[in-house]
C-alpha cells in the first residue's frame, strides 16, 4: 500500500471529521457516476464547490500533505475526461493492475488539459507517444477480492481516450 495514504494524527492538521465528510462525499459522487445517477457536469460542479471550501485546520488532525494527496487523487478520478466510463470498468481478480491503469489514464487526462492550454503540437505528439508507451501490468490472481481492472473494458476505454487525444492534436 502507498504510504502516502496512511494517515496519522498530528498536533496541527486538517480536521478529521471534515476530511472524512469530504472523502465520503467524493465516494458518493463516484458511485453516482458509476451507476448513472449523476452526470459528469453535475459531478464536476459539485467537486469545484467542494474544492473552493478549505478544510479547517485544528489539533489533533490529519497530516496536511497526505490529506491533500488523497483528496487530490479522488478529485482527479472525478474530473477526468469520460469519468463516468472509467467508473464503469469492472474490477476483476486477474486483469490490469489498478496502479498501472490509473497512471496511464491520468497521463492521458493531463495531456488533454495541456492541449487545451495550447500546448505545441510537436510536443503534444511526443507526449502522446510517451503516454502510449506506459506499460499496463497484469495483476496476479487473488482469491479473496477483485483487485484489478477488466482487460477488455480497459483496452476499449484507453483506445477511445487515445483517439480523442489524437483528434485534439
Amino acid at each position: 500500500m502507498d504510504e502516502r495514504r496512511i494517515l496519522f494524527e498530528v498536533d496541527n492538521g486538517y480536521d478529521i471529521y471534515s476530511f472524512n465528510e469530504r472523502s465520503d462525499e467524493y465516494s458518493r459522487l463516484f458511485t453516482g457516476l458509476k451507476y448513472g445517477g449523476l452526470t459528469e457536469d453535475e459531478v464536476r460542479k459539485r467537486v469545484e464547490e467542494l474544492k473552493a471550501q478549505p478544510l479547517p485546520i485544528c489539533g489533533p488532525g490529519y497530516e496536511i500533505e497526505k490529506v491533500d494527496f488523497i483528496l487530490g487523487d479522488q478529485e482527479k478520478k472525478l474530473l477526468m475526461y469520460n469519468a463516468a466510463d472509467f467508473a464503469k470498468i469492472e474490477l476483476v481478480r486477474c486483469g490490469y493492475t489498478m496502479e498501472s491503469v490509473e497512471a496511464k489514464v491520468f497521463a492521458y487526462n493531463d495531456l488533454i488539459h495541456e492541449i487545451n492550454d495550447s500546448m505545441n503540437t510537436v510536443i503534444a505528439m511526443n507526449e502522446l507517444e510517451r503516454v502510449r508507451q506506459l506499460p499496463l501490468k497484469k495483476a496476479k490472481f487473488f482469491l479473496l477480492m477483485p483487485n484489478s481492472y477488466d482487460r477488455e473494458q480497459t483496452d476499449a476505454f484507453l483506445a477511445e481516450l487515445d483517439s480523442h487525444v489524437s483528434n485534439m492534436i
